[in-house]
């Protein structure tokens, strides 16, 4: 006879996909055991492997529990029930049956390991990405004001920190990896998770690569979190998510993605929710479409590209004018993290917020306008739509329960830039400077 709370969680091969979405929904464990009539385990199903599914478009053929359950699964036999938290640590596994030979008489689960909670006073924080546009901006500062910081990252980019402070460790690496996550998180009671393939036209290039580093690899790296007692995570989000819509978006409009990006977004986002746990502090931040100079150049985001273009070609092409971006300076987002760091728990826990301005909604062609007001570049509007997103999104949420308002402007951004980059020889053929450009180039390259 098994206990309630195990039979909770067991469907059979025939189960309805429906039946086991609920089951998994209902009971907050990230999963279901497949198991037969005799309660012998014949798979597992996992919430992150439904995701998956939907993000390959391969949910739609699926029914029964049998199509989609992993028969091939790690276990662990009753007489070593007792490690059975050492274990769950030292695997990439959230839940693991216990089993009597081939029949399931218990199960370990993530939460089992919040008993363990160790205090780390220190403000150590890992940050993923740490050497990319916003990271590298956000590492500078918090090592100003104070922080420990540990960077993960592949260095794809290059290294822009001149930092050589004794409270910097950058390790070099990919977040899939059990052990470059482990050396990272090592003392961290924090974690802000930016090391992902960012922006439509680099995720759009191969689906299946898109899917394991900004969905799988999330996925692997709140796991890790959850094992190593991590306190706060903080997931950048994108307003992209909202895609196409007519009316004002905020935290709880219906999302209408129309790019693999903002799907796995939004796949990432569920996940994250998806974990019962106390302890375990976790913060989405959907930001607006950033502009502004940083330690690691970009010139593939709307406002830097246009400006970029203008003073080196002394011309921009614009399509879809009339479409609509809300936008935030990469030194806000900065200061936003920060924010939401330091605000009490209770304030940002299980939280997503719009991070930008309401009165920074503009149309793509007003940028536009904007940068030809300040650099007497000209104007060539295409009628065509290559991008058909289009989004105007309210941030009272943000500015009401953190206090947080964004202070610096398009048009002042425009200028900080003008400002930075007259004078400078832009190397617009430089593929570090462009994502789509650099992973169209890594994938070449490893094919």
């Amino acid at each position: 006879m098994i206990n309630s709370e195990l039979k909770n969680l067991c469907v059979n091969t025939l189960t309805p996909l429906s039946e086991v979405l609920f089951k998994i929904q209902k009971y907050g464990k990230n999963g279901v055991f497949v198991v037969d009539k005799n309660l012998n385990l014949k798979g597992v199903i996992t919430d992150s492997d439904i995701r998956k599914k939907i993000l390959e478009k391969k949910f739609h053929k699926l029914k029964y529990a049998k199509d989609i359950m992993k028969k091939k699964n790690f276990s662990i036999q009753q007489n070593n029930a007792h490690k059975s938290a050492q274990i769950l640590i030292n695997t990439s596994k959230i839940l693991i049956p216990i089993l009597r030979n081939k029949k399931i008489v218990d199960f370990c689960h993530i939460q089992e390991l919040e008993n363990l909670i160790i205090n780390n006073s220190k403000k150590k924080i890992l940050i993923i990405g740490g050497l990319g546009y916003i990271g590298s901006l956000l590492t500078k500062k918090l090592l100003e004001i104070g922080y420990h910081v540990n960077i993960l990252d592949k260095n794809l980019y290059g290294n822009p920190l001149k930092s050589r402070s004794k409270n910097l460790k950058i390790f070099i690496g990919d977040c899939f990896s059990k052990k470059n996550l482990s050396k990272a998180l090592k003392g961290c009671s924090s974690v802000v998770h930016l090391g992902e393939i960012v922006g439509d036209p680099a995720v759009a290039l191969n689906e299946k690569n898109s899917i394991k580093n900004n969905y799988e690899a999330t996925n692997f790296v709140l796991n890790e979190c959850l094992k190593h007692r991590i306190e706060r995570f903080i997931f950048t989000s994108s307003c992209s998510v909202y895609g196409y819509s007519h009316k004002v978006c905020n935290e709880k409009s219906k999302l209408n993605p129309v790019s693999l990006y903002a799907k796995c977004k939004i796949a990432c986002e569920e996940q994250i929710l998806s974990y019962n746990s106390d302890y375990f502090t976790r913060t989405i931040l959907r930001l607006a479409t950033v502009h502004g100079d940083s330690l690691r150049k970009r010139f593939d985001l709307v406002v830097n590209r246009f400006l970029a273009f203008g003073l080196k070609k002394k011309e921009i092409t614009i399509f879809g004018e009339k479409n609509w971006r809300p936008l935030i300076s990469v030194n806000d987002v900065v200061k936003s993290i920060i924010k939401v760091l330091s605000s009490p728990k209770k304030k940002v826990k299980n939280q997503i917020f719009n991070v930008g301005s309401s009165n920074e909604n503009f149309t793509i062609g007003h940028i536009a306008k904007v940068i030809n007001k300040n650099s007497g570049c000209k104007l060539k509007f295409i009628p065509q739509i290559d991008d058909p997103r289009s989004y105007i999104v309210s941030f009272k949420k943000i500015e009401k329960m953190l206090k947080f308002k964004p202070s610096l402007r398009l048009d002042k951004s425009i200028k900080n830039m003008i400002k930075i980059y007259k004078n400078k020889k832009l190397q617009l053929n430089n593929r570090n400077y462009f994502n789509d450009k650099k992973i169209k180039y890594l994938l070449n390259k490893r094919n």
